[in-house]
């Protein structure tokens, strides 16, 4: 752990990894593998499944997501099972898309006007 406490600004480069971290959970599927990933491990064939994807698309995306340290897997048998790597992160993605299910159906469109403004 570095020197930050939660009384001073994160530095430039704490924010950075944060950033990138948002940014590779900004892809709707990557995003609902761990959206699936928090309710259990699964394979590849159950991910594809779940999320509507190709094998090989969703196994890029674990790639990806593995490479990042927010996945990990094992081998059981002939197939790979993964989960999610950090039970924070699941929480967040939950508390995300559980904050937004809730929220009037104007919260959405007021997200995506803000994000095209530029704030």
């Amino acid at each position: 752990m570095t020197g930050w406490n939660r009384l001073e600004d994160p530095s430039p480069q704490l924010l950075q990894q944060a950033a990138a971290s948002f940014g590779l959970l900004a892809s709707t599927m990557r995003l609902h593998i761990v959206w699936v990933l928090s309710q259990g491990e699964a394979d590849v064939g159950t991910l594809a499944d779940r999320v509507g994807g190709t094998l090989q698309a969703v196994s890029q995306h674990l790639a990806k997501l593995k490479l990042a340290g927010i996945v990990s897997n094992r081998r059981e048998g002939r197939r790979q099972v993964y989960e999610v790597e950090d039970p924070q992160v699941a929480t967040l993605v939950r508390l995300m898309i559980e904050k937004l299910d809730a929220a009037e159906p104007t919260a959405f469109g007021e997200v995506r006007r803000l994000r095209g403004s530029g704030v």
